[in-house]
Order: structure tokens, then C-alpha cells, then sequence
């Protein structure tokens, strides 16, 4: 970042990656107030998803206008990209999309939805939330949703220079710290576990960076957290700022008691700060979406909502994309695909499926999401995938500018001689059989062959559960499109 960027004078932008979830939200929201875009991506997304502009397939230096007021990029792009390179021989400001963000963002009211699991839907239903309650959020989430455009909502205009007006929803990601260049007045903290071990060394590492970002909150702030998660417990232990707590056990602003699971939805009562505001249903599965629910609305109703608008907010609320989103049928089977990449989310999205789907047979096809992670959270991932009735585990999908340079490196040792990656699913497969001999998991070794085998098999299956974040829901599409069309 070249110092201070004021975005409210930029006529041009230039945008590189433009077909990620994040920057793509900043190219249509820059679209929309009047700023002339012109952006790049190794493969370019179809037309219809972008807003008017001029967009280029791969890098090129030449690409990049003279006269552009900003560049912004994905954090993938290494800073000798040769569009960034270019940008600043013409002394064109750069920004990553956590810092554009960070200066979008500066004159609202900021509400910042953070944590390991649950942000994407947190951050939607809150929108739908203020939406529902006649309180006209922004919002960028991290996954398409329902009504919106894509992952983007446009708020009732911007607000006056040097002013905080207008409720500005965001999903706050804490790769690499990420989260600290934002500047919010409200932090909702969703839960707390270790991820990202190519950045963070150790559960306490990422502890202490969150501890550092809810002081962002400070004395004026709010600071919004799950009560039931013992690593939040532990950071806000000296923090003074105005505190909210939510969760389904004792000690919380906002509990929900009477948990109840059916076939279709699940229902619960909502008590806030000790009265009652009746019973609520959703169609979302699952305890951690409870919690999805709690912070969501913990955050609605200190900010005034009306209760009126939850209910029916809740009821019509399906989720987000790739969030247990139900993507139609493959033969009998019901194919749902859903981005769990984590240990702990593998687990929850696996037994909220086994449970709604009680006495059906549950194909799960993983993919794996980053060497990295699934080297430090081996054993987590042998543990819960050992429990898992039937499942096709296909070969690790690799992160752009996130995975080893050297095979076989200090950091990152061959697991099997002679093999070319250094870790593997079939490290996986073998250490789950080695526990489990007669478990049904099959290694595949890529997205094809993921295909065919579960082509072959669905005439066995009620239900085909597509995990895992990359590029694994184009099998889950491919699965119904190519079955319907």
C-alpha cells in the first residue's frame, strides 16, 4: 500500500483478479458509483457476472491504463506481478482488497464479522436482517446470495465526507492479519480455532492476533462474541468495551433454548437479556448453524431491530452459495455441495446432513483444501473422516501462491518416498484404514475420476455430499447438470 488512498475522487480503477469472490464485489461496487473499470484474471469469469468494463484474460503490462486512479488486487498476486510492476512505474497507487476494503468502508458504520467458521452466512443473514428491518445495509460477503448482487448489497447511497453514516456489513478474513486493516465500530467474532498454519504457527498465534483486533472495537466500539467458545472466552478476558455474548448455555445476552431438529428445519426459542421473544425457525441445519443465527441477530438487536422482522427473516433465509446449498439431483440422489475445508466443519456439515437425512444413505466426496492445512490438522482429519460412513477423498487441492516452492523442503518433508507431493489424500485414506480397515473410503485422484466413480455409485445413494473449498463444487454442478440437462 502506498499511504493514504482517498477512493472518493478515483475516476478509473484497475482491478487484477477480477474473478475472485472478494475483488469482484469491488468491482461492481465501484461500478456503481460511476468509476471506470478495467481488470484482468488468469481466467475470466462470464460476462454476465461483471459490470461494464474492459477486461483482459492473463497479465500483460500493457494492459494497464496510464491514467488509472488506483490499482487493486487480489492478496494471491505477488508484488512483482508485472500489471502491479507497471502501476508503479506510472506511480499508480496500489491497494490489496483487504486494504481497499479497509478504505471503502472508513466513512460507515462498520460492522466487521469475523472468526474461523461461519462468516459467510453470519454476514448474509445480518444483512438480510438490517434488510428486513428498514435499515438499507451495504454488504460484502464472501459467497453469492439470493436477491443480492451476487455477493454485493448497495446500501442507500454513500454517506457525507468525514462521517460515520450508514451500516456497512463485511466479512472480515484473518489470513495473514488480514482483518486488522479494517477500521470497524462493531466486531462480531463467531468462533475460534486454529487455521491458515502456513501463517499462523500455533492456536496460540492466532489468539494473540485476535486479541490484537478486538481492541479495534475499543471503549466507543461493540464487541459481539460467541459465550460458548472457550478460545474467545479466553481473549476477551480484559476486555472493557461495550460486550455482547451469545450462545445456548447460561451467562449470554441472547440464549436459545429448546433446540429442536426436524426433517426440514429446526427450531428454537430466543430469550434476550432475559425476556423472551418467542419461538424462531430455520430451514439451515445443524447446531453450528444456531450459532450463525445468534450472532447474526445479537448484532440486529443491539442496534435497535425491530423483532418483528426475524422471524420471517429466518424462515426465508436459505444460506449462502456452497453453504449446504442444495444444487438439485444426480439420479434418486439429492446433490448438495458445501465449502467446509476445516476439520471442525467437515464434522458439523457431515452429521447436520446425517441427521436430516436420518435413515438415508450419504455419499460424501472431500476434497481436501491446502497441503498445509491438511498436514498440521492430520490427526483432526483422520479422526472425524474415520467416522464418516461412505466417502470418495480426492487428492488435496493446491493454493495459488499458498503451497511449498521446494517438494520435500524442511517445512514440508516427503510423507512416501518417491512420491511427487509431500502430502497426500492417500496419507489420509491409509491412516483412516489403518484405524478402520473395513471403512467404505475410496481415494480418487481428481475431479474427473471423482465424477465417474460417483456416477457409477449414486444409484446406491438418497443423498451426494460435494465438501470442500477450491474447485470441488464444479463437480458437485457438473453432477446435476450433466444428470438433468
Amino acid at each position: 500500500m502506498i499511504g493514504f488512498v482517498d477512493l472518493t475522487h478515483i475516476k478509473k480503477a484497475y482491478f487484477i483478479g477480477v474473478g475472485g469472490i472478494g475483488v469482484s464485489a469491488l468491482v461492481r461496487l465501484f461500478a456503481s458509483r460511476g468509476i471506470e473499470i478495467v481488470g484482468s484474471d488468469i481466467h475470466l469469469p462470464p460476462k454476465e457476472s461483471l459490470p461494464h468494463g474492459i477486461y483482459f484474460e492473463g497479465a500483460d503490462a500493457e494492459h494497464v491504463p496510464h491514467d488509472t486512479g488506483v490499482l487493486i488486487y487480489s492478496p494471491a498476486v505477488p508484488e512483482m506481478h508485472v500489471e502491479r510492476a507497471r502501476a508503479r512505474e506510472y506511480g499508480i497507487s496500489e491497494l490489496s482488497y483487504p486494504e481497499a476494503l479497509a478504505e471503502v468502508t472508513r466513512p460507515y458504520n462498520t460492522i466487521a464479522v469475523s472468526g474461523t467458521h461461519g462468516k459467510s452466512t453470519t454476514t448474509a443473514l445480518l444483512g438480510k436482517l438490517f434488510e428486513a428491518g428498514g435499515l438499507d445495509p451495504s454488504v460484502i460477503v464472501g459467497a453469492e446470495i439470493a436477491g443480492w448482487d451476487h455477493n454485493l448489497r448497495i446500501g442507500g447511497g454513500n454517506p457525507p465526507k468525514n462521517s460515520r453514516a450508514g451500516i456497512f456489513v463485511v466479512e472480515a478474513c484473518e489470513y495473514r492479519r488480514n482483518m486488522m486493516h479494517l477500521s470497524p465500530q462493531t466486531i462480531l467474532l463467531t468462533n475460534l480455532e486454529l487455521d491458515h498454519p502456513d501463517y499462523y504457527q500455533d492456536l496460540a498465534d492466532i489468539k494473540s492476533a485476535f486479541h490484537d483486533y478486538i481492541t479495534k472495537a475499543g471503549n466507543e466500539g461493540l464487541l459481539v462474541v460467541n459465550n460458548d467458545d472457550a478460545n474467545i472466552r479466553d481473549i476477551i478476558r480484559n476486555f472493557d468495551g461495550s460486550l455482547v455474548r451469545y450462545g445456548v448455555g447460561g451467562g449470554a445476552d441472547l440464549i436459545a433454548r429448546n433446540i429442536k431438529q426436524a426433517a426440514s428445519e429446526q427450531s428454537f426459542d430466543l430469550v434476550w437479556k432475559g425476556t423472551p421473544l418467542g419461538v424462531f425457525a430455520t430451514p439451515l441445519p445443524g447446531l453450528y448453524n444456531i450459532y450463525n443465527i445468534l450472532g447474526a441477530v445479537a448484532v440486529y438487536l443491539a442496534y435497535g431491530g425491530k423483532t418483528e422482522a426475524i422471524q420471517g427473516t429466518l424462515s426465508d433465509f436459505h444460506g449462502a452459495s456452497r453453504r449446504f446449498e442444495v444444487l438439485g439431483t444426480l439420479g434418486r440422489a439429492t446433490v448438495i455441495a458445501d465449502y467446509a475445508h476445516h476439520p471442525t466443519a467437515l464434522k458439523a456439515v457431515v452429521d447436520a446432513t446425517l441427521f436430516r437425512y436420518q435413515g438415508k444413505r450419504v455419499l460424501a466426496i472431500f476434497r481436501p483444501h491446502h497441503r498445509e492445512r491438511t498436514k498440521k490438522l492430520f490427526d483432526q482429519f483422520v479422526q472425524v473422516i474415520a467416522a464418516i460412513p461412505h466417502m470418495l477423498l480426492v487428492e488435496i487441492y493446491d493454493v495459488a501462491g499458498r503451497e511449498p516452492r521446494t517438494i520435500g523442503s524442511a517445512d514440508f518433508p516427503m510423507v512416501r518416498g518417491g512420491d511427487a507431493l509431500p502430502i497426500s489424500s492417500k496419507d489420509l485414506v491409509m491412516a483412516v484404514k489403518a484405524k478402520n480397515p473395513a471403512i467404505d473410503l475410496t481415494y480418487v485422484a481428481d475431479l474427473p475420476e471423482a465424477e465417474e466413480t460417483a456416477r457409477a455409485r449414486a444409484g446406491g445413494f438418497d443423498v451426494i455430499l460435494v465438501i470442500g473449498a477450491g474447485d470441488v463444487d464444479e463437480l458437485a454442478k457438473r453432477l446435476v447438470d450433466q444428470s438433468q440437462g
